[in-house]
């Protein structure tokens, strides 16, 4: 059946939907080699973190993979939209390179860092729009697990977690029945001294468990509050996991000293993480509980 002249002049006035055209992938994938040829010394300087045993961002190896995930679970969505191009976007990728040229010129590593995601995102919103924007918001958010955070936070955090971490050890030990004398950061047990360093401060942990309440948001948890509360229970999960992790070392100590040495030593720290794990796992079902509890009442 033939077509009227303005029926195909309105189909070639309305752009394309994302999946529609080969060559949307196709600019898809060169506007992202461009970006990470732009920003490639500050992209190595982000992978380079990651395997610095002083920064604890060894989640950051399956933060892009878990993000790219996250992207292609919306794959269906994104076909059905139509790109709008916006001017904002390129206002994005000006502030990205003046932030990251500030940055590099400064030695503020954090800033500079940034600059790659607001770049990223102002590439996104020049090309296809602010919808898409919205929808990749997740992914793009959970991105932001992959830089590590400015020193200044890691020297506030880390000496607040020491000091916790200590006193929780020492009230826990004390509960369970073995003397202890804290003095600072020091546990003094019967033939065995336990100091809280900087990685046993719970800031490994605690970047790790943020990364996994993320993840496991996105995959389980449905509705804003229920995953904000669970974003939230992250540092009580990971100073919960610490604190559970001296008491084993503790405890440990006082049985075989070789416990608490070498790798040995090591494995309690990963033991911690995946307690803080199962614990959110079960906020999250006691919340469903809670949840069809008040529903029921209610109904």
């Amino acid at each position: 059946m033939p077509t009227s002249p303005q029926s195909r002049s309105a189909e070639a006035a309305s752009p394309p939907a994302w999946g529609e055209s080969g060559t949307r992938h196709t600019q898809a994938v060169v506007i992202a080699l461009l970006l990470m040829a732009a920003y490639w010394p500050i992209l190595r300087g982000i992978v380079g973190s990651w395997f610095d045993e002083q920064v604890y961002m060894e989640h950051g190896l399956v933060v892009v993979p878990a993000a790219a995930y996250m992207v292609w679970t919306k794959r269906a969505m994104l076909a059905q939209m139509s790109p709008a191009p916006s001017a904002l976007g390129l206002l994005l990728l000006l502030w990205g390179s003046a932030q990251a040229m500030l940055g590099i010129a400064a030695h503020w590593v954090w800033v500079s860092r940034m600059a790659f995601l607001v770049s990223l995102v102002g590439c996104i919103l020049a090309f296809y729009g602010l919808r898409i924007v919205r929808v990749l918001a997740y992914p793009l958010g959970t991105l932001i697990l992959m830089i590590a955070p400015p020193t200044f936070v890691y020297e506030r955090l880390t000496l607040g977690l020491q000091l916790l971490a200590s006193r929780l050890g020492e009230g826990l030990l004390e509960a369970v029945g073995y003397p202890v004398l804290r003095e600072g950061n020091t546990l003094e047990l019967v033939g065995v001294t336990l100091s809280i360093e900087d990685a046993c401060s719970g800031i490994r942990s605690l970047l790790s468990i943020i990364f996994l309440c993320v993840l496991y948001d996105y995959l389980f948890v449905r509705g804003n509050r229920m995953r904000l509360v669970i974003l939230a229970a992250a540092a009580p999960l990971a100073i919960a996991g610490n604190a559970g992790r001296l008491v084993a070392t503790g405890i440990a100590s006082q049985h075989n000293r070789a416990l608490v040495q070498g790798a040995r030593h090591e494995a309690f720290g990963y033991v911690s993480v995946v307690a803080a794990g199962i614990g959110c796992v079960l906020l999250h079902i006691l919340m469903l509980r809670i949840q069809k509890f008040w529903r029921s009442r209610h109904a």
